[in-house]
């Protein structure tokens, strides 16, 4: 479990048992009524003061959350004068967020541990009641606080992480704070650590989100702009095939829309089909290394003259080998020309040695070759090249691409037009 379900996890059973004490004592105080430890209508008011705290929770910011908390404690007390602060790890000190009364002006101020009331509070865990601040030898000297007379603090922290500091404090003479207003305050500040901690850590996760959601658009714009580099790039390298040999570039236009054809038969992924129709606009590249006489010649080729067109695959796959595709483009343009039976060129391999989307290629090549007209030779026409894929199904190609191919042209009725 991550460490945030974890912090989360114990706040949610932290709130909840919270609010069961808070229910118990209530239960208690009214069946003594006569105790002078807490007075009745404090015990009665505080699950009304938590309730109304826990939903103030999912609908304030950090920042109001703590001006809340600390408005609502005042209340609790009847105090004139409140202090907030936050402990800064980093600092190892506390910085006052919020106050009201004589330190409301005073938000950014800094206190050492140890230093102040709040200091000692901090670097002893435990709360602390001053009745006689100005006499206290730990009070602060500067005249901006003199007005205090008694002054309560106590730390806010949840399973041992520290939070920072509540105080608040009386400035009339003779107010002071007694066992009622701690034991009433150190409930409140434990509530009040759960609910902070609480939206402290959704804040985290809200801007952790946030951040992640900018990342996420800016690798997508990136990516984007990776892919239209790639079409680029595609389109550059067919146009250059076509400029050398029109034959050529028309058919590695037909190949690619017929194996983009059979692969949404056999419901591949939009990805893989990308890849695929990248791969089929260039896979015939490597032939700009073969002489144009031999591409254009109008007569059937001699046994050499085929082995000098047989080194294609393996020049378009050393043309774009270099060039970092999201798809296996070099390796299928090297293996358009295997077999099932490893009868093919130029590597022999066999099976599933042969990456599936070349396998798809190669069904789709021969039967736009075997039905379009060469300068070598006429069309043979579109059944005798789907026949020679049937006849040699699970022979020379593979068996799936054979079945999605036929399907392509006998039940949807595809074309080259």
């Amino acid at each position: 479990m991550s460490a945030q379900a974890k912090t989360t996890g114990q706040l949610i059973n932290g709130l909840v048992h919270l609010r069961q004490k808070v229910a118990k004592m209530q239960t208690t105080a009214t069946k003594r009524r006569s105790s002078a430890d807490i007075p009745q209508t404090r015990v009665s008011s505080f699950p009304a003061l938590a309730d109304a705290l826990i939903a103030q929770c999912s609908k304030l910011g950090v920042d109001d959350l703590m001006e809340v908390i600390l408005a609502s404690a005042a209340d609790l007390v009847n105090a004139d004068h409140g202090f907030f602060y936050v402990y800064d790890a980093d600092a190892d000190a506390l910085e006052l967020k919020r106050a009201f009364g004589c330190s409301g002006e005073h938000i950014g101020y800094r206190l050492e541990q140890g230093a102040g009331l709040a200091g000692k509070v901090l670097r002893t865990g435990k709360p602390m009641v001053v009745n006689d601040y100005q006499s206290w030898e730990g009070h602060h000297p500067d005249p901006r606080w003199s007005q205090i007379r008694a002054a309560i603090a106590l730390p806010l922290s949840f399973d041992g992480q520290v939070i920072g500091a509540l105080g608040l404090a009386h400035t009339e003479e003779g107010k002071t704070f007694g066992k009622e207003d701690m034991a009433a305050l150190s409930r409140f500040s434990a509530l009040a650590s759960i609910v902070l901690l609480n939206e402290t850590v959704c804040a985290q996760v809200q801007h952790e989100l946030t951040e992640r959601k900018q990342i996420w658009e800016e690798l997508q714009r990136r990516n984007n702009h990776l892919n239209e580099t790639f079409i680029a790039t595609i389109n550059a390298l067919a146009t250059t095939i076509e400029m050398k040999d029109p034959y050529t570039a028309a058919h590695q236009r037909w190949v690619t829309r017929l194996v983009c054809a059979i692969a949404g038969e056999m419901n591949l992924a939009q990805q893989q089909i990308e890849g695929l129709r990248m791969a089929g606009l260039i896979h015939d590249i490597g032939k700009m290394n073969v002489p144009a006489e031999l591409l254009l010649k109008p007569r059937r080729l001699t046994e050499i003259e085929y082995e000098a067109i047989k080194i294609h695959p393996q020049s378009g796959y050393d043309i774009v080998k270099e060039i970092r595709f999201p798809w296996p483009i070099a390796q299928i343009v090297l293996q358009h020309h295997e077999r099932m039976d490893g009868s093919g060129y130029p590597q022999g391999i066999s099976g599933t040695e042969i990456l599936p989307e070349a396998r798809l290629l190669a069904v789709a090549d021969v039967v736009e070759s075997m039905s379009s007209h060469r300068p070598y030779r006429d069309a043979h026409g579109i059944d005798i090249a789907l026949d020679e894929i049937a006849r040699n199904s699970g022979i020379l190609y593979d068996p799936e691409a054979v079945e999605a191919c036929l399907g392509v042209f006998k039940d949807k009725g595809f074309k080259f037009e």
